[in-house]
Order: structure tokens, then sequence, then C-alpha cells
């Protein structure tokens, strides 16, 4: 009986933590808590009881911020002291809700013919995300966003573009315009020579059909790439590039 009650008593002051943690993140904004109460918050949704601090303290440690807690691999994450597979799996699964909310916010009003519109949301999409994703893009033929299809880049690259499911896409779809775009993750935007063997292989999936290959995006640290630009269409600023810009005036 004492140990059920001092169970209990545990039990609703992590309670009371977790509803002042939620005000606080409510009232201050995510972004203006610590890493360890921000993580410790997003814990909160993985387990519905007890107490998360000290996991949060190991998962800091081990991987430094939330961004490469949420890319760390679930065989990795079960080496944390206090993660079983499943719960590694629901934190693996958190990067799949933020691509969802990203995906959500890209309607019917989305248009190729407002560039920097699209641009944001290639950037939505792919600039912050560590795993490698390739994107299809469906536009009808007013250049407005019908659909798009996202595929794991790793794969693709193994075994190319599956054509029976490339087509599905397109009559699927119906669309006038296609348009790709992936993400190199941890490097520069500039394309590779799979980037360009890709797009040789998209024109000749192409040939003889009623639509047309728009572009090629590719996504990386420093900007956005296109392919049929051959030039970068956007570029993020870096800490050094504006340090260098600053230089450069003075």
């Amino acid at each position: 009986m004492q140990r059920q009650n001092i169970r209990r008593n545990n039990d609703v002051s992590h309670d009371g933590h977790r509803i002042r943690l939620t005000d606080l993140v409510e009232k201050a904004g995510i972004e203006n808590v610590s890493n360890i109460q921000s993580v410790e918050f997003f814990l909160t949704y993985i387990f519905p009881r007890g107490d998360v601090n000290p996991l949060a303290h190991r998962l800091l440690d081990r991987y430094g911020n939330f961004g490469n807690i949420i890319d760390a691999s679930v065989n990795d994450l079960i080496k944390v002291d206090g993660l079983n597979k499943r719960s590694a799996k629901k934190i693996k699964l958190f990067g799949e809700l933020m691509y969802l909310y990203s995906s959500s916010k890209m309607t019917k009003s989305l248009s190729i013919n407002n560039t920097g519109e699209f641009l944001d949301a290639m950037e939505e999409l792919l600039r912050f995300h560590n795993t490698e994703s390739l994107f299809l893009f469906a536009f009808d033929h007013g250049y407005n966003f019908i659909q798009k299809r996202r595929y794991d880049l790793k794969q693709v690259r193994e075994v190319g573009i599956d054509p029976l499911e490339f087509y599905e896409f397109i009559y699927s779809t119906r669309l006038s315009y296609l348009a790709v775009a992936h993400n190199h993750p941890s490097g520069t935007a500039l394309p590779s020579p799979d980037d360009h063997n890709a797009v040789h292989r998209i024109d000749s999936l192409m040939v003889n059909l009623s639509c047309e290959f728009f572009d090629s995006f590719i996504v990386g640290r420093d900007g956005i790439y296109s392919q049929r630009q051959e030039s970068f269409v956007r570029i993020f600023e870096s800490v050094d590039n504006i340090i260098n810009f600053i230089q450069t005036k003075h």
C-alpha cells in the first residue's frame, strides 16, 4: 500500500510538471525555451506518463539537438537507455508528421507560375530534412498544382525510377507539366553526375507523352538549383556567406 501511494504521489508530481511545461511552451513559444525543455515537451507525446526529463538529457547528450534526434535511425535510438523499439519508432515517425504538415500546406492554389511560392514550398519540404527524398509534382495546363508523390531517394538511386509507377502517376493525375525535386541534405545543391543521368532518364520516359517535363530542382545546404536553367534559383544565406558579404562591402 505504501509503495502504491509513493507511485501515485510521483505521478501527481510529474503531471504537475507536465502542466507547467505545457503552459511555459504555450506562453513563451517552443523556440524560446531551453533545448532540454523542448525535447522534454516532445517526449511527453511519446510517453503519456512518467518523468521524461532524464531521457531528454540522454538524448541531447547523444545527438546534440532535436533535429538529430528525429533523424536518428530506430536501431540507433534503441541504444539510448529508456527507449525500446516501439518508442524509438514513434520518435522516428514524427519526421513523417512533419512532412505531412508541410505537405498539407501545398494546396491547389499553388502554381509554378508563382516561382517564389513554389520555391518556398520546396524549401519547406526539403531544406531542413536529413532524409534524402525525391518528389514528383503534377501541374495542370494552367500551371496549378494537382498532386505530389514522395520517394526514398536512396532506393531510387539503387534501382532507378520504376517506369510503371512513373507512368501511373502521370496518367492518374492527368498532368500537363511535371516538376521534380530532391535534396542533398549534407552538401551543395550543385548536381552530381547521377542527378544529370536522372534528368536524362525522365526525359526519355516522357518521349511521345502529351505533357512536359518542366524542371528538376535540387535543394541543398546552399540553395535551390534548377537543372533546366543550370543555375541557382535561390541562395540560402549561411553565417559564412553573410560575413563574407559584409567584408566585401568594407
